[in-house]
Parts: C-alpha cells; structure tokens; sequence
C-alpha cells in the first residue's frame, strides 16, 4: 500500500513537474513587449526610394546624398577616412548595401564593421548594380552591355572578381548560396518559348550541375544545404541538387506575398491566402525537412524577426508582436500610418517606422522617462 501510494504520489509531482514546463515554455515563446515612442527635436525625412543600414554608431539613409545619424538621432559626419571622402568627391551616394557593407555610387564597396569605415573593393570600370552577402565572400551584380547584370563573387581579402562560367547566353534573374554552394537562377530566351535553368556551383564557382525547367518563369530562388526553393507567380517549387523534385505548393497569388530569411529556413507568407495546399494556413515555414503551414494574421506587411517571433504591420496603422509559430500575442497602435519597419542586431529593443508620410519614427522597449518639469 505504501509503495502504490508513493507511486501515486511521485506520478502527481511528475506530472505538475511537466504542465508547468509545457505552460512555461509557452509563454517564453511569446513576444509582449510594449514599445514606446522616442522623440526627437528634428524630424528625419525618409523616402520610399531610401533604405536604412545600420552599423555599431548608428545607422544611415541610403540615398543621394545618404545621411548618417547617431543612435539618439542626431546627424553625425560620414564615417569615412579623409582619403575616402576625397575619392567620393566629398558626397557620399549610397546604391546598394547588405548587412555589413555598402556600395556607392563611384564603385566602391566599403565595410561597415569599424569607424570608420574600410574601403575594401574598387572598380571604375564596373558599373555595381546590387550586392548580397555570404559567410566569406561577396556576390557582386554588375551591369555589362545592353544593361545585362551579370554575377561575379568577390572573396573577402580579394581584389579579384571570379566569373561564373559556364551559363552560355542564359540571363541572370536570381542567386542564392548555402555556405560555398552558390544556385544561379537564369532566362534563357535563344528558344521558342522561355527556358529556366539553375545552375549549381560548388566552391563558389565550379559548376556542379544544371536544373532545367521549360513553360516555368520563376523570379526568385532560395537556397538550403542539400535543396533550392524556386518562387514563381503562381508556384513554390523545391528541388533537391540532383534535380528531383522534392514538393510543390500552388498558392495562386499573381506573387502578392513575402520572404523573411531566417536562420536555416524562410518564412513565406500570403497576406490574402486562408488556406494553402487545402489546409488552413496562409504562411510557410521552410526549412531542409520541408514545410510546415501556420496560420498568421491577415494583411501583414513588413514582417521582421524580432527576438523569439516576429514584429510586422497589420493593416499599416497597428504594430503586431507575434510569437515564432506566427501567433499574435501582443497589439500596438502606432502614432501614424507605417509603410515600412526596420529592426537591427545593435539595437534589437528598438524599432523604426518609416511613416506613409515618408519620415522616420523610433520606437523602443525601454520606457522613456518624462522630462523634469
């Protein structure tokens, strides 16, 4: 009797013991943080043809010229060595960045990492069109003739632009890359109907091998460790390197949704969609295993990661604060209508808004003290 009710007992304290892990775990999941508005003496345009990249002294609105701002707002002289300033012809005219770096207008990337910033690859020759950033390297688009973008990486330390053979007349679109494993997405129009092909490298630019798809335009791609996810109009097609299709979603949205890169997977939400694949669902969850179908709230745009969830805005007047299953936990009106938020790794407790009256608004976790009296 003594043992059968030992028993009972310690299954009772297990049990407790478990309900309120699962209940703890839970709640950690949420995101109920409010936020607070930051107030600032000047107000700081900020148009729809701008950006914001963010470094450890504050951030800049990528433009001509572009803008350099403290952390409290204030607007601070460009980061740049004489030499550089000089070599900028004293303007600094931003036209395309990536976390940690930023291309002008003259053809020069320079690294964002230290202050100031470190000029780390030039080329008067080049016309730099856009740039994406990878573990070691720096994948450049450059305009040719005819307008033609073509890709080039450009490993960090180098001076040395690397080609990427072997893609024949095929026109660049897209590219991806997965540690060293770079996936080119291309338009080849030399037939009678439009051909897509996704050529794989493997050590950044030797060729691997080559997806070819016939009557598919696709205008995006992803790439994971061992798979590509191609986005089209109409289509999300995920194929492994071999070529094999591995799944297939039809989602019908004429490309009306959003990607949100994540740690080893992507976020790919549909505003409009209430059901995807005939489960109810209007977000995927992408990751090397394959796909899961949530359920976030309607009429998002912006989305962000933002600590354990997501933050973005509903119906562009209201700041929702979701957990990482893409549940709302947590509600806030904004002071006036947003077309756009930003978040940053150095300031993970603020928050900055983009107004549809095209300035910028700072919000914060930390509860800003009145001023004295």
């Amino acid at each position: 009797m003594k043992r059968k009710k030992r028993f009972v007992s310690t299954l009772t304290f297990l049990l407790i013991a478990a309900a309120v892990f699962f209940i703890y775990k839970h709640f950690a999941d949420y995101n109920t943080t409010d936020i607070y508005p930051v107030f600032s003496e000047n107000t700081i345009a900020f148009s729809k043809d701008e950006d914001l990249h963010f470094f450890s002294e504050g951030w800049i609105i990528c433009g001509k010229p572009s803008r350099f701002y403290y952390w409290d707002q204030s607007e601070m002289l460009p980061p740049f060595s004489q030499n550089d300033l000089s070599a900028e012809n004293g303007s600094i005219n931003i036209i395309a960045q990536s976390n940690n770096y930023i291309v002008t207008e003259n053809n020069r990337i320079y690294s964002t990492d230290t202050v100031p910033f470190k000029l780390v690859y030039e080329n008067h020759d080049a016309r730099l069109w856009d740039i994406k950033e990878y573990s070691d390297y720096l994948m450049l688009m450059i305009r040719e003739e005819n307008d033609v973008v073509k890709p080039y990486v450009l490993v960090n330390g180098s001076n040395f632009l690397i080609n990427m053979d072997g893609t024949g007349e095929s026109k660049y679109i897209s590219v991806d890359s997965y540690d060293k494993n770079v996936s080119l997405l291309t338009l080849s129009l030399n037939s009678p109907f439009p051909v897509t092909r996704v050529f794989h490298y493997i050590n950044r630019n030797e060729l691997y091998g080559v997806l070819t798809l016939e009557n598919q335009f696709i205008y995006d791609i992803l790439r994971l460790k061992n798979s590509i996810i191609l986005i089209g109009i109409n289509d999300i097609l995920c194929y492994n390197i071999e070529g094999e299709l591995q799944w297939s979603i039809k989602h019908e949205t004429n490309g009306n949704f959003e990607v949100i890169p994540l740690s080893e997977e992507f976020l790919v939400y549909f505003p409009e969609k209430a059901k995807l694949d005939d489960k109810k669902g209007n977000a995927l969850f992408i990751d090397s295993k394959g796909y899961t179908i949530e359920m976030l709230p309607k009429y998002l745009t912006s989305i962000k990661a933002l600590k354990n969830g997501f933050a973005a805005l509903e119906y562009g007047n209201t700041l929702v604060f979701m957990n990482k299953s893409g549940k709302a936990v947590n509600r806030q009106k904004l002071q006036e209508p947003a077309a756009e938020l930003y978040t940053c790794s150095f300031r993970p407790d603020n928050i900055y808004v983009r107004t549809r009256s095209n300035t910028l608004q700072l919000y914060t976790t930390h509860k800003q003290e009145e001023e004295n009296q």
